[in-house]
This record gives C-alpha cells, structure tokens and sequence, in this order.
C-alpha cells in the first residue's frame, strides 16, 4: 500500500517521491457495504480503492492539486537544493522572527507568532455511501465527495441547517411554491430542483418568477436548459422560460455578460426542440391535414344530424297532439 499512495515531495525530505514511500501511509480505511472493495487514505494527497478478492489496486484519486500544500509536488526546484536539504529563501535574514512578519498598522513588533512552514497535505477521513456508488474523504481542503452518478452534484450555496431536502418538500405540501424554489436553489441538487419546477402550478409560475432573486437566474436558467432536454413538458417550461424573461428582462440586459452563458444554454435547447418538432410537423403534413379533414367531416355530419333532429322533433308533437 505504501507505494500506492507514494508521491508528493515535501520540503524537508532528503530523497525523491519515487524513493520516499516510508513516510505515506494510511490512517482511514473503509469497507463498501457488500465488501467487495476497500477504500484507504491517510498520510499522502492520494486515496485509493481496492478490490478485496482480487487484492488489487481499483484507482487512486488525487484529493488537491493546491501546489501551495506541502507534499503536492512530485519535484522540487532543483536551485533550493542542496546536499543538506533544502535552502529556505529567508536564511540570510538577521532577525528570523521578522522576516515573515505581517506589518500592523500602529504597530512598533511584527508578528512574532510567524511561521515559514508549508501546512502537509492528508486525508484525515474516508468512507463508503450505503449504495456504493459515492464516497467521501475529508482533507485540509474540505470535504471531498465522489459519485458515478453525474447528476450528483453537491454544490450549495449558502447553506444553513434550515435548508434540507424534507424542508423543501414540507414548502411544497403547505403551497409555498416560491420558498421551496430558492431552498433547492441553495441545495444545487438536480432532481429536487426539477421536483420543485414540476410541483409548481402552471398558473404559479409567474408569482414564483417574481418573487426568485436575481442572485439565482443563473443557476434557474441552466436548470431549464438541463431539464428541457429531456422532458416531454416542454410548454410548461417554455412557460418558465418566458416569465423569465418578462420579469427579469432588464436585469438580463444589464448583466449581459454574467448570464451569457446560461441564456445560451437556454437558446440552444429551445432552437434544437423547435427543429424538432419543425421536422416531425414536415413529415406528417399530409397525415394532420387529413386528420383535421376528418375532424371537420366529422363536426359537419354532427351538426348535420342535430339540426334535422330539431326539425323532425315539431312534427313528432303535431303527431302526438292530434
């Protein structure tokens, strides 16, 4: 395991990435829940997987590639190097306590608590979801989620504890369609934001529109885009679309640049849907003008036979008086 997860030169060490595999080793392993693979990180910026009954190495993924993190760097530069180790940039300086020190204003001493070194790069913990198919390490960087899902995206935005998925689904039982909207819109998860769309009334959308910031018209109109290719509801979201644009239009226009990208997105998927369905019209022409000649056939011979009802029915009641 050890050469799996070697790599990364830190400042102090006397030997090569290649060379040094005694100072990588794991601190956090974690077994899938049907035991078939093991998941291992620790003292390296790499993290491995392992397949247990074959005992060998799935894939190692490389959790930061911040070249600031001591140990990142499979290579040193060869000019700071010297047959006694690396040369600190600072070592001519007189007073080792000032050279690093962060000036104060109003201030006669510098920051005495000043440290040169670089802060090591680790994986403190891993670990398995319960399907298997996503795992999460936690490392100096944050929190490291991977998933062979693509739509599992975990990305929010100002994220407090208030805002879960139960409480979005709660807004949409009691109505409140608009709140649900900017809850999901925070969580950034896909499918509940197409829940929420889906949920809403054709007759509430304009209201939810109005009252949705214009912090998250970015984020609602690549939703749309990502949505409308693949659903059949395509008025309803050009619905969407068109509040959208009604409501938010001069903010657009401002913010041209910032948007650009979602409403190109939006252009895109609303152009290859109406070729779409501008080649499936043009091949069925002929079949919808003659089911349309067969609808007004149908109408005409209906009204037909109403009016020759309502003109037999006073000869029925002369008959019957008489």
């Amino acid at each position: 395991g050890r050469r799996d997860i070697a790599g990364g030169r830190k400042m102090n060490d006397r030997q090569t990435a290649d060379n040094n595999a005694s100072s990588r080793y794991f601190t956090s392993v974690c077994y899938s829940a049907d035991g078939s693979c093991i998941l291992a990180g620790g003292n390296s910026k790499y993290v491995c997987i392992y397949e247990i009954s074959q005992q060998i190495l799935l894939k190692k993924f490389q959790v930061t590639f911040n070249r600031s993190l001591d140990g990142v760097l499979d290579e040193l530069n060869s000019k700071k190097l010297t047959d006694f180790g690396p040369v600190d940039d600072h070592a001519d300086s007189e007073d080792e306590t000032t050279y690093n020190a962060i000036r104060l204003p109003g201030a006669k001493r510098g920051d005495d608590g000043s440290r040169s070194s670089k802060v090591e790069v680790l994986t403190r913990q891993v670990a398995f979801s319960s399907t298997g198919r996503e795992w999460a390490a936690v490392s100096g960087e944050g929190l490291h989620v991977y998933s062979l899902d693509e739509d599992m995206i975990f990305d929010p935005i100002s994220l407090t504890e208030n805002i879960t998925p139960a409480a979005v689904e709660s807004k949409l039982v009691n109505g409140d369609y608009a709140l649900a909207l900017q809850m999901a819109l925070h969580l950034n998860e896909f499918a509940l934001v197409r829940q929420v769309l889906e949920d809403t009334p054709f007759a509430s959308i304009a209201h939810v529109v109005r009252s949705t910031s214009p912090v998250h018209l970015e984020r609602l109109m690549q939703f749309l885009a990502k949505i409308m290719d693949s659903s059949p509801h395509l008025e309803f979201y050009l619905e969407w679309g068109l509040q959208i644009l009604t409501t938010h239009g001069i903010h657009m226009d401002k913010n041209r640049t910032s948007l650009m990208r979602a409403f190109r997105a939006m252009h895109k998927i609303v152009q290859t849907r109406h070729d779409e369905l501008k080649t499936i019209c043009n091949q069925n022409r002929y079949n919808l003008d003659f089911i349309a000649c067969q609808a007004r056939l149908v109408k005409s011979l209906q009204d037909q036979k109403v009016d020759k009802e309502e003109e037999e029915a006073p000869n029925k009641r002369l008959k019957i008086s008489t």
